[in-house]
């Protein structure tokens, strides 16, 4: 997803999605404090060993150890390609790297918990069809985009 290129309506329901994530999560100072404990990590999130990354206010937890090359992939294809469905990406190696990660990441949930707060979770992708498969919004947002942007996405009017 890349929110520059998605219409006036298409960016109000990003932004409602995230709005509602971040009212879940106790508020804006909490969910951006999160983010920013994500990009400040030493490591990607993702690649911790215990599948579970903690922050200032809680811990995001997910079923299964996840590796490099499947992050590396997925961080790739945010950076080469805008198209929202990844299986029509034309580089073969990276599309053979982002189908091994479809498979390994694909039933994946990932759980927000917050101390005093709500859970919120999310997956990696969202299939819309046999042959049509994105990557979650909040996915994207919360592990790969930047804090601008996401300060940006809030803002939007």
């Amino acid at each position: 997803m890349k929110f520059n290129s998605l219409s006036h309506d298409e960016k109000l329901d990003v932004q409602k999605l995230v709005i509602n994530c971040m009212d879940t999560l106790g508020g804006r100072n909490y969910f951006l404090g999160m983010i920013e404990d994500i990009k400040e990590a030493k490591q990607h999130p993702l690649l911790n060993k215990t599948s579970k990354f903690h922050f200032k206010h809680g811990t995001i937890s997910w079923g299964k150890e996840i590796y490099k090359d499947k992050v590396m992939a997925i961080k790739n294809m945010l950076i080469k390609y805008s198209a929202d469905n990844i299986l029509e990406i034309k580089d073969d190696k990276l599309q053979k790297e982002i189908k091994n990660s479809i498979r390994t990441l694909g039933k994946l949930v990932y759980t927000i918990n917050i101390k005093d707060g709500n859970d919120y979770t999310f997956s990696s992708f969202n299939t819309i069809s046999e042959d049509n498969i994105e990557i979650d919004t909040m996915f994207q947002i919360i592990f790969f985009d930047s804090i601008n942007n996401t300060k940006y996405i809030l803002d939007y009017k």
